[in-house]
């Protein structure tokens, strides 16, 4: 999605490192450019390895599109035979398991074994501090079961809304996420405590030097993210408004799909300019005057918006998820009837995007309006600094961690005595090492059967 996804080497040099660390664990491929969690994922890593953190990325050749992972999979046929291909970018160790196929789905038994070694190796050889994941099949439930038997700390990325069992957060020690709209989704599904830290978003990736908005731009045109509602907009625009240009920036969905699917024809777009899937989204943003986001679909915490935001640029979105908390006054946000979100592959009616086209039509011709919205974009797009979101991060972790390696020391501390011969009680070790942890869990527990009562 920036101009940092060059292809990855197949080699990279192992440096030794003394300082903390941290293992990013789950076969998903955070080199996915159509993945807005794996650029979010990509980011946060290498602002901690810009700390000095040891950052490395334990992953498969497995992608949201087949499109997310060409670049992954074209220089991965340099170095046929290997099954394991390593490369460092921004910082970033990746270590890549070459799988068959690119969908998670498919991952085979064979290629989930040798995955599981590499990640046993990583744990024995080079043991960090903690492990972040996502996920929630049998490999990810392996992969945090086995951290936390050898006493590291597993964080939970979560960034969606289709983990629907609790069991998944099993073996978790804390749960980060991207907006407090999910935080809140989360602990009334399933009462978990979750941590909202906000986004990760390097401006050096995506802020453009210069700007000359022309464009209202959709980024994305799946049904997910709401083609349902841009197509009949669009059409309805180059009817009455033909000078307002729209720009598609295509990513997992494509336009020629969605055309297809909703009964349109390409005639019907005069006013619309399809591009493909751009890695340096910097020109894009120079040439849009609003983001339009009319996603029919639960929205953790759309990166999109707070990347236009700090390029000055307001947004007209749907009010799904976090979306609201994200856009705050720099934009305006519409509600969608039901029907529209539910059926997702049928045109929104003239009714429905009417509101969102007199609004597009303010932005365009009242120029004392769109200034206004311009200076509230300023304003919001100050909440959305990397390093504070990096520091709400370890403010969380630092404490686990600490409290692992006091724990782990008192285990190898009582081994260590009861191998000299001396006399411990066997439970005593044991008692100490999870204490800590009780103690906190239960703390958590009374803190929301207190909000619960309220």
């Amino acid at each position: 999605m920036t101009q940092e996804q060059t292809p990855p080497k197949t080699e990279a040099e192992l440096k030794p490192h003394n300082g903390p660390s941290i293992l990013f664990a789950s076969p998903m491929s955070i080199l996915d450019i159509t993945s807005g969690a794996s650029l979010s994922m990509r980011t946060f890593l290498a602002a901690l390895a810009e700390r000095g953190f040891r950052a490395v990325a334990l992953q498969a050749t497995l992608f949201d599109s087949t499109h997310g992972g060409e670049h992954v999979l074209e220089a991965g046929e340099q170095a046929k035979g290997k099954d394991i291909l390593r490369t460092q970018a921004l910082g970033i160790e990746h270590i890549i398991v070459r799988t068959k196929a690119s969908r998670r789905p498919d991952m085979t038994c064979e290629e989930q074994e040798r995955y599981i070694k590499c990640f046993r190796l990583e744990l024995r050889d080079r043991r960090p501090d903690m492990i972040i994941l996502w996920g929630g099949m049998l490999l990810e439930m392996n992969i945090m079961r086995e951290a936390r038997e050898l006493g590291i700390p597993v964080i939970f990325y979560l960034v969606n809304s289709g983990y629907n069992f609790k069991d998944t957060f099993r073996y978790v020690s804390a749960i980060i996420t991207d907006s407090q709209s999910t935080a809140d989704m989360y602990r009334e599904r399933h009462n978990l405590l979750c941590h909202p830290i906000g986004k990760f978003i390097d401006t050096k990736l995506i802020k453009a030097p210069e700007r000359k908005p022309d464009y209202i731009t959709f980024i994305n045109p799946s049904f997910e993210k709401g083609v349902n509602v841009f197509m009949p907009l669009a059409k309805l625009a180059a009817e009455e408004c033909p000078e307002i240009k729209f720009l598609v920036v295509q990513s997992r969905g494509r336009w020629d799909v969605a055309l297809k699917t909703l009964k349109f024809n390409a005639t019907d777009f005069p006013n619309v300019s399809i591009i493909g899937h751009q890695r340096d989204m910097r020109k894009v943003y120079a040439n849009t005057r609003a983001l339009l986001l009319p996603s029919v679909w639960y929205e953790s915490g759309a990166r999109v918006i707070p990347e236009a935001l700090l390029n000055g640029i307001p947004v007209v979105a749907s009010n799904t998820g976090g979306s609201k908390e994200l856009v705050g006054k720099a934009g305006v946000l519409f509600d969608l009837p039901e029907d529209v979100r539910e059926k997702k592959l049928i045109p929104a009616t003239v009714e429905v995007v009417r509101p969102w086209l007199e609004e597009i039509k303010r932005l365009w011709h009242d120029a004392d309006y769109y200034q206004a919205l311009c200076a509230q974009v300023d304003e919001e797009a100050k909440k959305h600094d990397i390093q504070r979101s990096v520091d709400r991060f370890l403010a969380i972790a630092d404490p686990i961690v600490q409290d692992s390696k006091i724990a782990v020391q008192k285990v190898l501390e009582a081994k260590k005595k009861a191998a000299a011969g001396a006399t411990v009680p066997q439970s005593t070790a044991a008692k100490d090492v999870i204490k800590a942890a009780l103690n906190r869990k239960q703390a958590q527990q009374k803190s929301r059967n207190k909000k619960k009562a309220k």
